[in-house]
């Protein structure tokens, strides 16, 4: 694969997964038909590889080099494995009190007390 094809590839993949996460639309169409979900993108495969979903791989993170292999060995292999890793919630933690204000307009909470402009 040439670096302009694996460009290519990565933009294509990204834009598809960035996709399928945002919109449950998507999501379902990709279900149905994988082959043409990935044509629509650009990726296009002989019509003799079998396309194979994965999704949600919990134990694993998302690996694109892995991915690149799988398209890169689809047309021998017979198959391409196409995973689309989940969208993990951001983790909800609390702040104490000393951390949020040391996080208010980035400044230590020691030199909070007065204006910037005098604290030189």
């Amino acid at each position: 694969m040439t670096p302009v094809d694996r460009a290519v590839f990565v933009a294509a993949y990204s834009r598809l997964v960035a996709e399928v996460w945002a919109d449950p639309v998507k999501e379902q169409a990709l279900g149905r038909d994988p082959r043409g979900f990935l044509a629509g993108y650009g990726l296009e495969l002989p019509d003799d590889v079998q396309v194979r979903v994965v999704r949600d791989v919990a134990d694993a993170d998302p690996d694109l080099e892995v991915q690149i292999e799988s398209w890169e060995s689809a047309a021998t292999t017979g198959t391409f494995v196409l995973f689309v890793p989940s969208l993990l919630p951001v983790a909800q933690a609390e702040l104490a009190e000393d951390e949020l204000d040391s996080v208010v307009a980035g400044l230590d909470s020691s030199c909070a007390c007065c204006c910037p402009c005098c604290c030189t």
